[in-house]
């Protein structure tokens, strides 16, 4: 018998009756009680034959006496069922019908290839398609009470890349060129008139004047090099140059940096080791979630259709961002998501933006954390290596934080649930 790939344990996990038919099942078959609804036998077992699958271990006779941790992870699963309902919390059966399609499609199959395998496994049509719908209830009552609300800033970024320098080290180096005022020891007007000077050179530089010349003219050292300094790795470089450095195009100059000791320009020639090149798009967006406006999907497009037929009209996009977002961590900004590079965001949310033209609304975009409204501002090309290496970080320190806010989350639940177990 044929044994699906582990990749359907996720979501084929739970293999609950439907929930209406809690009150008509015999007393003697429910082991466990979860609030008002029953947990039976013939659940339990089927959970245990799968979990043997899993392992493609054979399933033989199923002990009698009930497994405390199975019976355990089944009432944890119940209890974040019931959260998800008790938040209006819902699954439409064309969600579930992608859901199935996408995990066939990792194994090989049709949808209908694997819900016969599972019937051959012993799992039935409708428990795959109920465990299924479960899943995804228990996935999004989870990003909306827990993962929504972790955040993790640039500084615990940087602190956690700094406590760990040897797990993200890299081989980058750089070739560049410095340009550099002296401001040490001057007055207050002085510092100020250097910084205008600065200014005026910057300007000069973007504009495609030469940079050893620009060095050789005004700056304060190095000139008989133009500046040059050669290739530097990303240990030779104080932080202050290195994050500029990051986000210059090779050829450019980064913006004026200012230091204790004075004001500096880096020019960069070119750069070697790990590249990695992706199209970035600068994209704002409003969020908008119907549960925490108790409206319907319906409702909320109908509602973000006439916000898209306002901005079309020349009203502030920002505006409507801040008003009305349900993104707490973009809104204050009007919206503004930043750059955002390949998986950064929701795929519906990254699709939609992909086929966007510059300057143009979208319609309201579905994703698992609601609706949107997209729009792109600028397109560019990046090395997005460092980020790469951010991003990592980001993610480890999100893990952590997450873990955390869940486990209080959910033990919340479990302590207001009313848990009974039943002996037959």
């Amino acid at each position: 018998m044929k044994f699906i790939k582990s990749i359907i344990a996720p979501f084929l996990i739970i293999l609950f009756p439907s929930m209406n038919q809690a009150n008509t099942i015999d007393l003697d078959q429910v082991i466990a009680i979860v609030n008002s609804e029953a947990i039976t036998r013939s659940e339990y077992e089927t959970r245990y034959r799968r979990q043997q699958l899993q392992v493609n271990q054979a399933v033989g006779e199923i002990p009698e006496d009930i497994d405390e941790n199975l019976l355990g992870l089944l009432i944890d699963e119940r209890i974040q069922v019931q959260a998800a309902y008790a938040n209006g919390i819902t699954v439409s059966r064309a969600e579930i019908e992608n859901i199935l399609s996408d995990i066939a499609q990792q194994n090989n199959l049709t949808a209908q290839q694997l819900i016969d395998d599972l019937a051959a496994q012993g799992v039935s049509p409708g428990q795959s398609i109920r465990s299924i719908e479960e899943q995804a209830l228990i996935q999004r009552v989870v990003d909306m009470s827990v993962n929504s609300r972790v955040t993790v800033s640039e500084q615990e970024i940087d602190y956690h890349l700094q406590a760990h320098k040897e797990i993200y080290a890299t081989d980058k180096s750089y070739e560049i060129s410095h340009l550099y005022i002296f401001t040490s020891g001057k007055s207050e007007s002085e510092t100020a008139s250097e910084l205008e000077n600065m200014q005026h050179i910057h300007q000069r530089l973007q504009l495609g004047h030469d940079f050893a010349a620009s060095v050789e003219n005004f700056s304060d050292g190095n000139k008989e090099n133009g500046g040059y300094l050669g290739w530097r790795k990303e240990d030779q470089l104080p932080e202050l140059f290195l994050g500029a450095l990051r986000d210059t195009p090779i050829g450019g100059v980064t913006d004026i940096l200012h230091s204790a000791n004075g004001f500096h320009i880096i020019k960069l020639h070119s750069k070697q080791g790990e590249v990695q090149i992706v199209t970035q798009q600068l994209v704002r967006h409003i969020l908008l979630q119907p549960l925490r406006h108790n409206m319907t999907s319906q409702e909320v497009i109908a509602f973000m259709q006439d916000i898209a037929d306002k901005v079309r009209a020349g009203g502030d996009f920002a505006q409507f961002a801040r008003l009305h977002s349900d993104d707490r961590l973009t809104a204050p900004a009007g919206g503004n998501m930043g750059w955002i590079s390949p998986g950064d965001v929701a795929p519906e949310l990254e699709k939609a933006a992909l086929d966007l033209p510059l300057n143009t609304l979208s319609e309201p975009v579905q994703s698992r954390f609601g609706f949107h409204l997209v729009e792109v501002l600028e397109r560019r090309e990046k090395d997005i290596s460092n980020d790469l290496v951010r991003n990592a970080a980001r993610q480890e320190i999100y893990k952590r934080k997450a873990a955390n806010l869940y486990k209080s989350w959910f033990n919340q639940l479990r302590e207001s649930a009313y848990i009974e177990f039943i002996e037959n």
